[in-house]
């Protein structure tokens, strides 16, 4: 299975006006670090109960990122 495999740090940043790369703001960082805990916590459920398919692998993670965005987790 695989989704979109990254091997190593991945930085995620925000845009200035002029399309420099910029922090993000706190809010935002926020959502970031519990997407990417709860995205960490699902692959690690997966090695016990696969998803069936990719497309349902992706369908859950959706389900989760827009569940921590949404209850400002």
């Amino acid at each position: 299975m695989t989704l979109y495999p990254l091997h190593g740090p991945v930085v995620v940043t925000g845009r200035t006006p002029d399309g420099e790369a910029a922090a993000l703001a706190d809010a935002l960082a926020e959502h970031a670090r519990t997407v990417t805990q709860t995205v960490w916590e699902t692959l690690k459920e997966w090695r016990a109960r696969p998803p069936v398919s990719n497309e349902a692998a992706i369908s859950e993670l959706l389900a989760y990122a827009a569940r921590d965005v949404g209850s400002g987790r």
